[in-house]
This record gives C-alpha cells, structure tokens and sequence, in this order.
C-alpha cells in the first residue's frame, strides 16, 4: 500500500500503449492536489491537531519503509493508460541489442552482440563518460547531433545510461522500447540486476567511482541546459525520461530506486533553471510589449512588432507551462513516494532538493503543500534527514520577501523545533539553534520562555559549535547588542557605555542560569560573536566602581576567562572541537592584537584591583593569572615601568598576606615568567631577590622556632606549613641554591616521627626532591665550575634524601602517596642514562640490588 494515495485514473479495458505517446501533466496536475487525491484524508491520523487552513499540515499514520510497494505494473499502468492523442514522431525500429553473455536461452531474441554492445557504453557512451569524469560536454554535444538525426537510436542509447547507471549489466534495445512497456522492461533488467553484491555504482567508493554523483549531477544538469532551447519541448524525449525514472524509482530493487530517484531529482532542478529563465525572459517580454503599446498609442505607426512580442508572449507561456507540469509530475510520482524511502540517502535527497527549489523559485515551490513534507521528515529517526530538513530552511529564513508563506509552516513546527536543538546528532542541534535565531528575528513574539530556556543552557555544551549557534541565539534574544555599530576601541574608550550595562546582563545569566560553575564555557560560547566579552576596559571600570558589588567574584571570573583565551586561543578543557594544525596568520595576527590591546588595559590597571580586593583570596588567586597573557614588551614599550614596580609591591603584599598553595603557585611561575623578558627581568630582579630573602629567613625562623618547642600548638603547626607551602611553591619553578635551604627542611625530615605533621613532611619531601632536580640540571648543563665537588655533594644530598624516604615509607601505612611517588621518580632521574651526559655523572647512578 502507499504511503499517499495515487491519482486516480481513467478506466480503460485493455492497456493502453505509450509508445509515443504525450503524458497528459496538465489532466494529472490538476486532478490532485500535490500527492493527495480530495478524498484521501481517511488514510492520515491526527497526530497534529488540525482546523481550518493548517489542515494541509496533517501527517500521514502510516510510514511507508518497511511496507511493501505494490506491484510494478499497477505503476505503469497509472502512466500509461492516458487516453491521448499520438504526438510527435512514431518510434523506428532500431538496431536489436542484446544482453551480455551467458544470461540465458530467454535473452536469444535480442541478437548476438551483447558483449561488444556494453562495452561500447560503459567505455565510450554517456555512462563511460559519466564514469570517467572527463569529456562530459562532448558526448552530451555528441548524444544531441544524434538525437536530432536519429530520435530512436539516441534514446536507447539514453535509456540504457540510466539502467547501467544503476549497476545494472542489461542491455535495452530499440525493439524492446517500440514493443515493450516501461514496466516490462523494468521487470527485465530487474532480472539481470546482480542483487547478491548490493553495490551500485552511486554508492560505490573506490577511486574510480567516488566522483560519479557529482559526474552524474553535472552531466544530467548539462544536458538539460544544453535542450532547454528547443528538445525538452519535443514531446517525446522528456515524457520518455520520466516515465523510465518513474518506474525505476518505484522499482523494489533499491539500486533502480535510489538512482532513478537521485536522477529525477537533479533532472528537477535542472529544469526549475529553466523555468527561472523563462520567468526572467517572460518579464522582459512584458516591459517590451509595455513599451510598443505606449509607442503605438503617441504614433500611428504599424503593429508588426507588437504581433511578433504577442507572439512570443504566448510561446514563452506555453514553455513556462510545460515545464512546470513536468515539475509537478516528477514531483508527484517520484518525490512523494521516495521522501519516505527506507534508504536514508533517498529520503535525504528528497529534501535537499526541495530546499534549493524552495529557495530558488520560491513562487512555485515555497508553499505549504511542498513545506509539509520537510515538516514531516523533521521527525525522521536517520541524522541526516533531520540535517538536511534544518539545511533547506535555515536560508529562506533569510529572505524577508517569502517570510510571510513561512509563518503557518513556523507556528505548526514550533515544539518540534524546539525539542530539535537537544537532538542527539551535534550537527543537527548546532544547525538547529541556528534555525531558532533566525525564527527568532523575523518572528520574536513566537518563542516563549520555555522554548528559549533549553538553548540557554546549551552554551554550556562540551561540543563547541553547538555552544557558539547558542551563543549566537543569547546574543540576539538576551543581549540586544546595540554596540555592535560601534568600534571595539571606541567602546573601550567611552568607559561605561552601552557594554556596561550588556556586561551586567551577561553576569546576572551566569549566576541565575545555576547551569555550571565555571564562566570559560560561557566565555567561550560568546568570544567570537559578541565583542562585549573582549571589553576588558569596561569590565575593569565596574570593577573598580561599585556597580557590581554583588557580582564581583563571577565578573572577575569572566574577566580572567575572556583574557586567557583571548591570549592563547585555547578552548576550556573538555570542549570539543575540530583539531586543526597551526593557526593561520590570520588567527596568529589576531591573537598578537588582543594580546597588546589586553596588556594595554590591564596593565594599568591590576594593582589597583589587586589592592582592592586583597582581602579577598578567590579574587586575588583569579586575578593574580593575568599577568601570565600580558605582552611584556608593552612595559618598556608603553613606558609602564612605574606600573611594573607599583604590581612588584602589591605582589609582595599578596604573598605576606595569603598563604594559599595554588595563589603561590601563580606567584612563582609569574615571576618566573617576568624573568623570561630582559628588560623586565632587569627591573623586577630586586624584588624577587628580597621577596625570596623574605620567605627564605621566615622558614629559617619558623623551623627554628618550633624545633626547639618540646610541644607543637595549632599556631605553631599553622606558621610551619605556611613558610613551607611559600617556599615550596618557588622551589618548584625557580633555583634556590644561593639560599642553602636543604640542611634546614632535612632537619625538619628527621625529625618527622616527633613533631612535624603529616602536611608539613609532604611539603619537605617535596623541597627536597625538587633541589636534587635543580642540582642535577646544573651538572648536565655545565653551569657547576667544580664538577667533583658538586657531584660528591649531589650524591651525599641523594643518599640522604632515599634514606629518609626509606624510613617514612617502611614506618608509614597511609599519607605516604607523595614519598612513594617522589621515591620512584629519583630512581627515574639517577638512572643509567645519566653515562650520557658525561663520565663524570657515572657516580650519580642508583643501581637496585635483586
């Protein structure tokens, strides 16, 4: 049973033959409505509520895959029991073509030249250059001159293209046309089809046949192109074509199917090209005969040309007309039965092409009769269908002329829609998002709140390009972006302006959306569609006023974001995207611009923001990062010196007054990365050197102090493990040799079972394991001028360090992870590679008894 009701046709006794016959699309086309007979909606459930004019929107109950089609003959029977008048010239009998050999005694009639005849096609026909890609526009030149002198031979010749096309090895011959139905014929080669492989050459991916799609499209848009003139209007060449794809198309065997169906289709788009340039011919014969009549009405003069205009008129009508009844009836016996096809390509290509008629000729197509059926397929269970249904409408959303055929289409698909950007295809869910910003501009009281909240919360998907169409969706529906007709440097310049207040919006969605704790998705999602979120100038001014007092953690938190990535052009860890190779110098000039403009804003800046809310660990320890993205030529550059010396004292500030591991940690590496520029090192060289005395002496003291205790109270344990989270955090980045220290956290080591807590023996193992890396460094790069001496030290220090972990792990049943982890790491780092650095390191070596 079909999935729509076919249309019904006249009674006949006895078939009726079509050779040479005209198919009759103007009876057909308007005996139905698009693929609907007037009495056929018993066969259509209600599973969308329907009244009035929306009616043509209800979907079908029933699907066709998985159903089985109706015989083959009953389809032919539909296209050839018109009772009309012969056209055209009567089919010759041409050359009998046979099959190849070996096919059966049942194939002796059609002659003994089998072999030879399809290796001439698939070599040197229509098929062999669709094949091979190459000469293209000759052997559609070629096939023409034929067609002109010899219509028989040059349509066998065509037919058989698009059987061999389908993989099939039979052979049609000119008898077989002049004496046989469509049906058949199909039925014939249905029987030559090799359906044990299931391959065809339109899914076929070898290198031979990976292009033959796209050769296919060109050649049949080419030879459509090249008859449009004068041979698509014969008829006889089309009605043959179609009534071939039509019967392939409904053929059980999927290769005639799906090929008949992808070749109706592209035929179908060639020729809306072809009704397009009769419209455009069709309005420039109208502004001339506008003309020639207002001529003729100020002269008395002769109407010859008018008649010639009148005349054309007509013929360009009757040409549009024919055209379009073709459309119609491809559109009715192939589309309407293949948008339901089990084989997802089919039903993909179905909707595509409709998309671009849509978009193309959105006169003729752009309807709801058409609109329906991409409506219906949005709920189809493959991806790509749904894909293909977002791809045909996201352009015609962009079209104001044709918004107003869209609307009835948008309110009955609205929920779907909706519930289609949480499909569970990314593609489909990042289109679709897309999809929603457009609705949204040209219909913006359509969404309500519940439609718009679940794309709200997908700018904090894992999957990037989804969270930026999100993104793109908050822009126009939450920040109306009134600064985007301003330049970026102007709006940075004006302090407060029109960002400010955008900027607030964006700070009151991140706390109230309670979708996620970390504003770099956020961030990420708006960084490239909304320059607020590179606004740091205003970002900074609200935070130095008191705006925002509320919500200063969470624009800090944006703020740090936003610089980072805007300075490396790294997304948030675990958000998918695209690997790429090496940024373009686009992307490289870009990141070079931000990086500047950044370092210029902030500059300035940070000090008085980290003395504002020094009090304050989270916003210190998120603010303490920025330096690490600044462009640090800006300072000598810029002549920011004093702001250098004016952070310098605020960061010895900041390390006096927090004791934080991770906030040191940044202190360490960002003084360790001043250190990587000269000039900057030059300056801030004092300040390290007095800021590690400091932390060096009140270790010294500390250790002192509470060694000499016989009982450790909680201010005693709390000033240890301050001094040794300090010093231990530039241990970790910066060479300590010059401050001697090992002696000092050794005794504290030694004395582990005593006093010291478990936190504080970490922290010395830690210390120690990391000046016995910095000491090896020296050696392997030669920067010791008394190697023996260094190395006889280095092993001493080694054999101290192993026997004091020794100890902890065999007294110790937990808390020992960091000793055990920093004991196989030496083993790793005293190995037998270190005989490749030099003879001299050999000593070094930790080789393990059995």
């Amino acid at each position: 049973m079909e999935d729509v009701q076919m249309i019904d046709l006249q009674e006949s006794p006895s078939r009726m033959a079509t050779r040479g016959q005209r198919i009759n699309y103007a009876e057909l086309n308007n005996s139905s409505s698009i693929g609907f007979s007037a009495n056929s909606s018993a066969q259509y459930g209600d599973t969308v509520e329907t009244t009035g004019s929306d009616s043509i929107f209800r979907s079908p109950t029933a699907s066709m895959r998985g159903r089985k089609r109706r015989p083959m003959h009953d389809d032919a029977s539909s296209v050839s029991s018109w009772s009309v008048p012969k056209r055209g010239r009567p089919r010759g009998a041409g050359p009998v073509r046979g099959v190849r050999g070996g096919v059966g005694t049942r194939r002796a009639l059609l002659g003994d030249q089998q072999g030879q005849a399809l290796a001439e096609i698939d070599e040197s026909g229509l098929f062999g250059a669709v094949k091979s890609g190459r000469n293209l526009e000759p052997t559609i030149d070629q096939w023409i001159e034929e067609y002109e002198q010899n219509p028989d031979a040059a349509l066998v010749k065509l037919m058989q293209f698009f059987i061999s096309c389908c993989g099939c090895k039979g052979t049609i011959n000119a008898h077989m046309l002049s004496t046989m139905e469509y049906s058949d014929i199909i039925r014939r080669m249905t029987e030559d089809f090799d359906e044990d492989s299931g391959d065809y050459p339109l899914i076929l991916t070898g290198s031979q046949w990976k292009k033959f799609r796209t050769n296919l499209h060109t050649m049949l848009h080419g030879w459509i192109d090249k008859c449009k003139s004068s041979l698509i209007f014969d008829q006889r060449m089309m009605d043959s074509v179609i009534q071939l794809l039509t019967g392939l198309a409904d053929s059980q065997v999927r290769a005639f199917r799906h090929t008949a169906t992808y070749a109706a289709m592209k035929i179908s788009s060639a020729l809306v090209d072809v009704a397009l340039e009769l419209v455009a011919v069709k309005n420039h014969n109208a502004k001339q005969l506008e003309a020639e009549k207002a001529r003729l009405k100020q002269s008395s003069g002769t109407n010859e040309k008018l008649d010639v205009l009148i005349q054309k008129k007509n013929e360009i009508e009757e040409r549009t007309d024919d055209v379009r009844q073709m459309l119609q009836y491809i559109f009715k016996s192939v589309f309407v039965h293949r948008y339901r096809d089990v084989l997802p390509d089919t039903r993909s290509i179905c909707i595509t092409e409709l998309g671009n008629w849509m978009f193309i000729y959105p006169d003729h197509f752009l309807e709801d009769s058409y609109l329906k059926y991409i409506g219906w397929s949005l709920y189809d269970k493959v991806p790509d269908v749904r894909l293909k249904c977002i791809s045909a409408l996201l352009p015609l959303y962009e079209k104001p002329e044709v918004l107003v055929k869209l609307e009835l289409f948008t309110n009955k698909f609205k929920d779907r829609l909706v519930s289609m950007v949480l499909d569970k295809d990314n593609e489909v869910a990042m289109k679709t998002c897309q999809l929603m910003t457009s609705i949204y501009r040209v219909f913006p009281s359509l969404l309500q709140l519940k439609d718009c909240v679940p794309i709200y919360e997908l700018v904090y998907s894992n999957h990037r390009g989804l969270a930026v169409a999100a993104g793109e969706f908050l822009n126009t529906k939450v920040f109306q972006h009134t600064h985007r007709n301003r330049g970026q440097t102007a709006a940075g310049r004006s302090g407060m302006g029109d960002n400010a207040k955008l900027i607030q919006d964006l700070i009151q969605f991140f706390i109230e959306g309670e979708c996620h704790d970390h504003a770099t998705y956020l961030v990420d999602a708006l960084i490239d569609t909304n320059p607020m979120i590179k606004d740091w100038q205003t970002m900074v001014d609200l935070l130095l006023s008191d705006e925002v007092e509320s919500s200063e953690s969470q624009l800090i938190e944006i703020l740090v974001c936003s610089v980072r990535q805007s300075a490396t052009g790294e997304p948030p860890v675990g958000r998918s995207v695209v690997k790429r190779g090496a940024p373009s110098s686009k992307e490289s000039r870009v990141l070079v611009e931000d990086r500047n403009r950044l370092s210029e804003v902030l500059i300035p800046a940070l000090p008085k923001l980290l003395q504002k809310f020094i009090a304050d660990r989270d916003k210190v320890a998120n603010l303490i990062t920025l330096p690490l993205n600044f462009q640090l030529d800006m300072y000598m550059a810029g002549r920011l010196e004093n702001h250098l010396t004016e952070l310098m004292r605020v960061i010895d500030m900041v390390v006096e007054k927090h004791a934080d591991e991770e906030m040191m940690n940044t202190v360490a590496e960002m003084i360790t990365y001043f250190s990587t520029n000269t000039s900057v090192a030059q300056h801030t060289e004092t300040y390290r050197l007095k800021l590690i005395d400091g932390l060096a002496l009140q270790l010294r003291h500390t250790v002192q102090r509470c060694m000499n205790e016989d009982q450790w109270d909680e201010e005693d344990e709390a000033a240890m493990l301050a001094a040794f989270r300090k010093i231990t955090a530039f241990a970790s980045h910066i060479d300590l040799k010059k401050w001697d220290l090992w002696d000092v956290v050794l005794h504290v080591l030694n004395n582990h079972d005593d006093k010291a807590p478990r936190d504080v023996i970490d922290k010395s193992i830690w210390f120690l394991f990391m000046q016995l890396n910095w000491d090896l460094l020296r050696l392997v790069r030669d920067q010791e001028p008394n190697k023996t001496e260094a190395v006889k030290k280095l092993k001493k220090r080694r054999d101290q360090f192993l026997h004091d972990v020794n100890i902890i792990l065999s007294e110790g049943a937990s808390g020992v992870e960091l000793a055990f982890q920093c004991l196989n790491d030496s083993l790793i780092l005293f190995n037998e590679e270190l005989k490749s650095h030099g003879p001299h390191l050999e000593p070094l070596i930790v080789r393990l008894d059995n």
